[in-house]
């Protein structure tokens, strides 16, 4: 919900610049147009609803009222916004900034639906137009590694690399992964994991390297379970998933101490909230619960309520509240609400 926010105020601003550009657009119409954009910002749907269908009842060929008309039902009545932009996307005349705004606003109304086929084709048709349009580029980019393309992805991925250098450094880690996926399709175990290893090199990581790695040395758990650490501080937000993995694969070998003993290490060398989290649990587990506490009373001073770590003392806290329940349901639910905390916040 918040990307497809983004992405909707990312477009308004586009059309805020090519309607104010419009000769032929009087600026009462541009004001009355702008107080249609500021109600969206400000979320204020109704006003703005009702200042589009206005602008409409007025002028019929306002296309870019109907566009912002149809970026705004996406949310509340999918078909009818389908149904405006393929509407305004056969007029004619219609500039090419134009064209490429409805069919960004039509792939993304396919992607509403689930249907990522009709949402490539809107996205390609913006490149047969601006073949060096980054938005689509991305958009096609991830389309591809969501459905396993890698030769796709890794063939946008080169594409945004070469219109945009400034972009190298930063996913070069990224297209290093394509071309290992693309070499494990391929069975080419050798350049797999060479462009993989390759990957992990890079200044800026691509976490899903880290899990590949992983799942390529399941057989190895020390080694497996490395590469899981690693993927849960490249990417917080998914250490409660690697952690969980790597629960699994001690419980699989009968190692129940070394979660535990694993736990501990990761605290001693930095506070980690997935880890702090299972370790209280661990401990009441067990009854032990003057140790729960000493690990509470640990880390309580380390992180202020009211700074960017705020998240990470909510954790704290929640954890002090479960040491001080006797409910197993408690303790559980307040379990649980850490994991939500830490998957939500991208937080370690």
């Amino acid at each position: 919900m918040n990307i497809t926010y983004f992405l909707l105020v990312f477009i308004i601003l586009i059309i805020v610049y090519f309607v104010n550009k419009r000769p032929s657009q009087k600026p009462s119409d541009i004001e009355v147009y702008n107080q249609a954009l500021k109600a969206i910002i400000d979320n204020n749907h109704k006003k703005a609803f009702k200042i589009l269908k206005d602008m409409i009842a007025k002028d019929s060929n306002n296309t870019e009222a109907y566009l912002l008309l149809g970026n705004l039902l996406r949310d509340r009545d999918i078909d009818k916004a389908t149904k405006i932009h393929q509407t305004i996307i056969v007029r004619p005349k219609l500039s090419k900034e134009l064209k490429v705004q409805i069919h960004q606003a039509l792939g993304l109304d396919y992607l509403e639906i689930g249907n990522t086929i009709r949402a490539e084709d809107e996205f390609k048709k913006i490149l047969n137009l601006d073949s060096k349009n980054k938005w689509s580029l991305g958009m096609l980019k991830n389309i591809a590694t969501d459905n396993k393309s890698w030769n796709d992805a890794l063939d946008y991925e080169k594409k945004l690399i070469k219109y945009y250098p400034e972009i190298k450094k930063r996913d070069e880690s990224k297209l290093n992964y394509f071309v290992a996926m693309d070499y494990k399709d391929k069975d080419n175990e050798k350049n797999y994991l060479y462009y993989l290893k390759k990957s992990i090199k890079s200044d800026h990581v691509y976490s899903e390297s880290y899990l590949e790695l992983s799942s390529h040395h399941i057989n190895n758990t020390e080694l497996a379970m490395e590469y899981l650490i690693m993927f849960s501080k490249a990417n917080p937000s998914a250490s409660v998933t690697a952690f969980k993995r790597i629960e699994n694969l001690l419980f699989d070998e009968k190692r129940f101490d070394d979660v535990e003993s694993l736990y501990k290490k990761i605290l001693d060398d930095e506070f980690n909230s997935y880890a702090f989290n299972r370790l209280v649990d661990i401990y009441l587990e067990k009854n032990e619960k003057e140790e729960a506490i000493e690990l509470v009373e640990k880390f309580m001073p380390r992180f202020d309520y009211h700074s960017k770590s705020s998240n990470k003392s909510y954790v704290i806290r929640l954890n002090r509240m479960k040491i001080d329940s006797d409910s197993f349901e408690t303790r559980k639910a307040l379990s649980s609400f850490c994991n939500d905390i830490i998957e939500n916040a991208n937080i370690n």
